[in-house]
């Protein structure tokens, strides 16, 4: 710094960008020969006070004993990389000859793992981050954003001058209004707040901000606060509502169940809430918690990865200090280990090493596709439709956002409207808003009609709750019901026609009596239980009910009841391929089918890729949906696979429509009991669903968590309706000859067992 005085290499300050070296702190080292004058706080190349009984940095001390030092052949090795990417004689790149983005390769991510050189971080991590693209081709210069966002009687204003001096306090650069940083500090985050007036003020940039400023300079460090809230981050990461922070939490406590299942395990029966102490971590992108030695590590890659290194660090800072987690016996103890790990961590090269042995393999589909669950959840939980919080998003939105959104970069919007609808303007927002609330109550009226159709009917439904449960607990419940009636249901059959019993070993019945399964051992005559007698009849006499759990009844039996068939195939599935067809994207020019068929028929095949062969070996051998022969209990997503192919089969044959084959799955999931996790199952396959429809559309928007909870609610009924229902051959064949083949045969053997020998 030209006129002023230079920190000693290794010294006090010496690692902070030249801009913010104290001056009347330096002064002071500088005049060796007035003891007196000496400072009476020592600092450490950051500028963080040591040697202190109470409020210096954590682990300073031992942290100092090695100053902050740039290996040359390290560095060596970095500039040879570059060079040799930008096709550059040795010694003949300069920073701005290299590219605003660099290209990511393996021998790059090497490198970020070894360290990046301190004295190219700020060139790196502005390129890493997209930061650098940003900032050149920004509309609006950061100097008009700065003068935009002067008011000083705002409330983010006043806010941000309460928090100025509690940010960084440890650091001579922030530790009162004097100090060179805090005039930096207010800009960045006055402008941040005007930028993005959906945010506005959140304390975790602070820290961030901060932090940055220690290394680079005051218009780099904005860039790259709005690479990080555009890009590296979810949306609503910093906003009031903090939903993107609160979904990584969950993501981060699903992660934990998969790679630590012990600390996982340790949780649960101390009943920790992991997130009370995480959440800050991510919010501040560890930069509140770890020692600025680990920061420095930790944010190479970050930039360099995003934020599935948020996931990583995590996961090895927590695996670091697992074996003592188990040990501890109480939940106090444990509370406080969780609470102090950070401060224990010394070493960054353990802590990266640890982090990629734990969680290296995380990629960002995983992390994306567990975010989307998640969120949706949460905005589930919170009570409101999704429709809600776009409109609300929508609204928040003033001029002062669109006077950045044309920049070429192509910066994404960190409001919920993003992660509902995408990058669209408020009037087109507004427009699929009312029509995602008309698609929604069109839906809620046919399900209504359903229910009450069984309310009518049957007087064990009368009592059924009708009300949708959107709790987290209760996505969590399904699996586990699923599982257990699947396990647990009761085989039955209904019977095709009268039969008398003329023996006591005969069980007797009439048509469309509900008998349950005792046995099948015999191919012929099957063993049966009804109204408290057992026999054994006919086989070819009954058809099997397509059911799991629930108590048979004629309200959801098309057979009996052809007033469910228009209820279902008329009024619930055309409102539900109405939501399957909002949003869809539409064909090219040259054509092309586009029907939701398509969409779950590919989504269904993604699914159970991984294991096809087996999967389609099952399909053929087994002759009912939930179990296979050996009894194991089927995925919901096995069971859409094999509902796919079985109406595609059948309907084919037939020359059905789309439309039909659409239809007739509903009804199977109905049967099934399992059309509200076929909706999970199918929003979940992420490429599919990016593939086949828009950012705005319902299944890639939370909106599919309501969906999903409405359509619970038909699970409470018992349907039996036919697949093939809308088949003309099957029913004419059906009309035509109500029994199978063989019905004959058997007669005649019923009499044979019938005959009195002794007459």
């Amino acid at each position: 710094m030209s006129g002023g005085f230079t920190p000693t290499p290794g010294g006090p300050f010496s690692a902070l960008t030249p801009s913010m070296w104290p001056q009347d702190i330096l002064s002071k080292y500088c005049q060796k020969e007035d003891p007196d004058d000496q400072p009476q706080v020592r600092y450490d190349e950051f500028g963080f006070r040591v040697e202190e009984e109470d409020g210096g940095e954590p682990q300073s001390g031992r942290l100092l004993r090695a100053p902050l030092s740039e290996d040359p052949q390290h560095r060596l090795r970095w500039q040879a990389h570059l060079e040799f990417t930008h096709n550059h004689d040795v010694g003949d790149l300069t920073w701005d000859r290299i590219d605003a983005s660099l290209p990511r390769s393996d021998k790059l991510r090497a490198l970020v793992l070894s360290g990046i050189p301190h004295s190219m971080r700020p060139q790196m991590w502005m390129r890493f981050s997209g930061a650098l693209l940003k900032k050149r081709s920004s509309e609006m210069s950061y100097r008009e954003i700065v003068k935009n966002s002067s008011n000083e009687e705002t409330l983010s204003a006043k806010q941000i001058e309460k928090d100025l001096l509690r940010t960084m306090p440890s650091n001579a650069c922030f530790c009162n209004m004097n100090s060179v940083g805090v005039p930096r500090l207010r800009r960045i985050l006055r402008g941040l707040a005007w930028l993005y007036p959906d945010i506005g003020y959140c304390q975790g940039t602070g820290m961030v901000v901060s932090s940055l400023l220690l290394f680079l300079d005051e218009e780099d460090s904005f860039w790259m606060l709005v690479a990080l809230i555009e890009d590296l981050l979810p949306a609503s990461y910093f906003s009031h509502t903090l939903l993107g922070v609160q979904t990584d939490q969950r993501v981060l406590r699903q992660l934990l169940v998969q790679r630590l299942p012990r600390l996982d395990k340790l949780l649960q029966e101390h009943d920790i809430e992991l997130s009370l102490i995480t959440l800050h971590w991510f919010l501040t992108s560890f930069s509140s918690v770890l020692h600025i030695r680990l920061l420095l590590r930790v944010w190479d890659l970050f930039f360099y990865q995003g934020s599935v290194v948020l996931f990583q660090i995590a996961l090895g800072m927590l695996s670091i200090k697992e074996d003592e987690l188990v040990q501890s016996e109480s939940s106090a103890s444990i509370f406080n280990l969780l609470s102090d790990l950070p401060s224990g961590l010394g070493d960054p090269s353990v802590l990266l090493g640890e982090s990629m042995r734990v969680a290296g393999s995380l990629a960002d589909p995983l992390i994306d596709s567990q975010r989307r669950k998640h969120l949706a959840y949460i905005i589930a939980e919170q009570g409101q439709p999704a429709n809600q919080h776009a409109a609300v998003a929508a609204a928040a939105h003033n001029t002062n956002l669109s006077k950045i959104v044309r920049r070429a970069s192509g910066r994404r919007k960190s409001t919920i409207s993003s992660l509902l609808f995408g990058e669209s303007d408020s009037e087109a927002l507004k427009a699929k808003n009312i029509k995602q609330t008309e698609l929604v109550a069109d839906m809620r009226e046919s399900i209504a009609r359903v229910a009450k159709h069984f309310q009518c009917l049957d007087p064990r439904d009368c009592s059924t709750d009708l009300t949708p449960d959107y709790t987290t607990e209760s996505h969590q419940k399904d699996h586990e019901n699923f599982v257990l009636v699947s396990r647990n249901r009761r085989r039955r059959a209904k019977a095709l026609l009268d039969f008398e019993r003329h023996d006591d070993d005969e069980l007797g019945f009439r048509k469309n009596d509900i008998i349950t399964i005792v046995s099948q051992k015999d191919e012929h005559c099957w063993v049966g239980e009804l109204n408290g007698l057992r026999g054994w009849f006919p086989a070819k006499f009954v058809e099997i009910l397509d059911e799991r759990s629930k108590e048979y009844s004629i309200a959801g039996d098309d057979s009996v009841t052809e007033g469910v068939t228009d209820l279902v195939r008329g009024s619930l599935s055309p409102s539900l391929k109405a939501i399957f067809e909002h949003g869809l994207k539409k064909p090219s020019i040259l054509g092309g089918p586009c029907h939701p068929w398509l969409f779950i028929e590919e989504a269904a095949g993604r699914e159970v890729e991984r294991d096809f062969d087996s999967v389609y070996s099952r399909l053929v051998l087994c002759k009912t949906y939930r179990l296979d022969e050996d009894g194991k209990v089927l995925t919901p997503e096995e069971l859409l696979y094999r509902a796919v192919q079985s109406i595609n089969m059948s309907h084919d044959a037939a020359q059905s429509q789309m439309d039909v084959k659409f239809r007739s799955l509903i009804c199977v999931g109905l049967n099934e009991q399992v059309l509200h996790l076929w909706l999970e199952v199918l929003c979940s396959s992420v490429p599919s669903v990016v593939k086949w429809y828009q950012p705005w559309s319902f299944l890639r928007s939370p909106g599919w968590v309501q969906i999903k909870c409405e359509l619970r609610v038909l699970s409470k009924f018992a349907f039996s309706l036919s697949q093939d229902y809308e088949l003309q051959t099957k029913n004419e064949e059906k009309a035509r000859q109500p029994l199978k083949d063989g019905v004959q045969d058997m007669l005649v053997k019923h009499h044979l067992f019938s005959w009195d020998i002794d007459g």
